[in-house]
């Protein structure tokens, strides 16, 4: 008698809009547009193997993307050179990534937050500012290299070139 009451209680609230009700995220990727690597990767949580990624080594700067959703996820400064293979980050951006529970003590499963795909594991055995340290996948990530402009003295430089008059010739 007193759970019917507290279900019907529940109901009130539910339908007078003092509880909102979460909708359920269903993984939205569509398979054809990925290799069959990268599929693994974000749907059979797989690793790739240790120093095959693309970007374990990189040293461009610029803002690492889901590859599914482009969502940003990790910035280039809190990209560091790690021993063992993969694209090691210490820090991630706010709000982008989503940290589950995984079938091993030591590690976690890292998710993008927006398509609920796998992209890389977290332990905690980083260096020091976190103490946490982002094992991703390459084939997971996409890179937006940031552009630079041009230096201004050397643009005033060239200002001042054009303005100076040729020499004429005789």
């Amino acid at each position: 008698m007193r759970l019917r009451y507290l279900f019907s209680k529940a109901l009130e609230a539910a339908e007078s809009g003092y509880i909102k009700q979460t909708q359920q995220k269903e993984l939205i990727i569509d398979r054809f547009s990925m290799t069959p690597h990268q599929y693994w990767v974000a749907i059979g949580k797989g690793m790739e193997r240790p120093y095959t990624g693309k970007y374990w080594f990189n040293q461009e700067v610029g803002t690492y993307h889901c590859a599914h959703c482009e969502q940003s996820l990790f910035s280039f400064g809190a990209k560091f050179k790690s021993p063992n293979g993969y694209a090691s980050f210490f820090n991630h951006i706010k709000n982008s990534i989503k940290i589950e529970d995984s079938n091993i003590k030591e590690q976690k499963d890292v998710k993008c937050k927006c398509c609920d795909s796998f992209v890389g594991k977290v332990y905690f055995d980083g260096p020091p500012p976190t103490f946490i340290r982002y094992s991703i996948n390459s084939c997971a990530l996409n890179l937006k290299v940031k552009e630079f402009n041009k230096d201004p003295y050397a643009a005033r430089i060239e200002k001042k070139r054009s303005k100076v008059p040729k020499e004429r010739e005789f």
